[in-house]
């Protein structure tokens, strides 16, 4: 008999509904392999004008258009940035509550880049390419700093269509994006011999983050063993990539006044510095993902997500193979990640992260996610942003750039499971979170069949089947250990 991919749907996406009959395993892979090989029309979908057309209260026809705008256009977004950033002054000087504005800049894009993540997760098929998505984000971590909120929405938009791609190519667009920029103080980075300090434009010396984090976290890491003089090279070449919000111009792009100009030195290798910054950048990128340090790096990572807490070498080797011999083009590395998961056993061993564990709660059972439009951080149920960041795991709210944890450790606590104790508790009662599947279920309880598809121990299936009332059910299936891991 041939295997059904419920297994693998929970392992490397977001599981299945109750409601289909299962898929086999063999048609998983198909689709899988085929969504890498012909992403185009993955990047093509981006599905955010039906999305906030669904959305019937909260927003305004102007409110679509700009976060539309600003979700799909970086120019957009900048300028948005800056139209915020003049209506809180104009607000403290008339002394007016800042309420409004502060929910517009920060709540409001939080709110809508998790509404895009959970609508492209749950209501479209291209499971393992949404999961490489969650992936990278955590990857590429950008959390609220200096107003960078309206920019983040892009800035996942811009990983979703790079992330299939040369890692290279990746690794510029991400370090050179507003968010980015913004996030990690490259916005105030000016060389010491720049134009614009010699000309008293400002007080601002260079400022490091991008730079260490571009070694130590996106590319060769420490393992590397570069040294602090590596890192002011690399700290050189960043100066000048800023936000420009004057003269009518809103890009994220080199300012060369701003530049700290000369030769520069990363890894032993020198990198002259050029009119427009551009080729200086991409040739020191270029250099650090194409070492054997970057392949390591990303491919331990990916097992990490998809595989193992505690990858196992041979798989991680398999992986920088691939990654080196086809110069860092990902999706020969993800076509590699896929073979390499068709060979597992299927055991439940990998836990799954806040998010992930979120969205397959509901695929489940074939609810939405809730469309409610925040105007402030006080928590309501219909709001996806609050759930994600009561869960634990809400993107652009890390505490650190290393994002957030993929190791089982780091989740398995008494708070965190008791919140999802709490959110699995609503499913089926809340107006936000009910289902046909889940009247039946609240009717009926589940049956041996349903319960045999999760790949329970005996002792989970018989819990779940003899808890009562039969609602309690839903909670207990939710929480057991084999739905908690993949």
């Amino acid at each position: 008999m041939e295997n059904s991919a419920d297994w693998i749907s929970r392992r490397a996406g977001f599981g299945f509904r109750l409601s289909e009959n299962p898929m086999s395993e063999k048609q998983w892979f198909t689709n899988a392999r085929h969504s890498i090989e012909n992403s185009k029309s993955y990047i093509d979908n981006n599905r955010i004008k039906p999305l906030l057309k669904s959305i019937k209260r909260g927003l305004t026809d102007e409110e679509r258009k700009i976060y539309s705008g600003i979700t799909l256009n970086q120019t957009a977004a900048i300028l948005y940035r800056a139209q915020l950033w003049k209506e809180e002054e104009r607000a403290l000087k008339a002394n007016e509550n800042l309420d409004k504005v502060i929910a517009l800049k920060g709540v409001r894009p939080q709110w809508l880049s998790a509404m895009r993540r959970a609508d492209l997760c749950l209501n479209t098929k291209q499971d393992f390419a949404n999961r490489l998505w969650l992936f990278w984000l955590n990857y590429f971590t950008v959390s609220e700093a200096m107003n960078n909120g309206p920019c983040m929405p892009h800035f996942h938009e811009m990983i979703r269509k790079n992330m299939f791609g040369n890692m290279s190519d990746l690794v510029f667009k991400v370090v050179t994006h507003s968010a980015m920029i913004l996030y990690l103080d490259n916005n105030d980075s000016t060389g010491d011999q720049s134009k614009a300090r010699k000309q008293k434009w400002t007080t601002d010396g260079t400022n490091e983050n991008l730079a260490r984090e571009t070694l130590e976290l996106y590319t060769v890491t420490p393992s590397n063993g570069y040294t602090q003089d590596d890192v002011n090279g690399m700290t050189n070449i960043l100066t000048g990539w800023k936000v420009k919000d004057w003269d009518n111009v809103y890009k994220a792009q080199f300012v060369e006044d701003y530049h700290q100009p000369g030769t520069h030195t990363v890894l032993g290798k020198k990198y002259k510095s050029t009119r427009t910054g551009t080729g200086q950048l991409k040739r020191v990128i270029e250099d650090l993902t194409a070492l054997e340090d970057t392949a390591r790096h990303v491919t331990f990572r990916l097992c990490q997500h998809f595989i193992s807490d505690k990858p196992n070498p041979s798989h991680v080797q398999q992986l920088s193979a691939i990654y080196i011999s086809n110069k860092g083009q990902l999706t020969a590395v993800y076509l590699g990640l896929l073979d390499i998961l068709q060979t597992l056993e299927h055991k439940q061993d990998k836990f799954l992260n806040p998010e992930v564990w979120a969205y397959q709660s509901l695929k489940t059972f074939n609810i939405s996610p809730p469309t409610g439009v925040p105007n402030n951080r006080r928590f309501k149920l219909n709001h996806i942003d609050n759930i994600l960041r009561e869960l634990g795991l809400l993107h652009g709210e890390a505490s650190q750039p290393n994002g957030w944890s993929e190791v089982e450790e780091d989740w398995l606590s008494n708070e965190y499971l008791d919140r999802r104790v709490s959110f699995s508790a609503i499913i089926g009662l809340n107006t936000h979170y009910k289902s046909d599947t889940c009247t039946a279920i609240k009717n009926s309880g589940f049956s041996a069949i349903d319960l045999e598809r999760f790949n329970l121990s005996s002792y989970s299936q018989a819990f779940v089947s003899d808890s009562r009332p039969f609602q309690s059910q839903i909670v207990a299936l939710l929480c057991s250990p084999g739905f908690l891991r993949s």
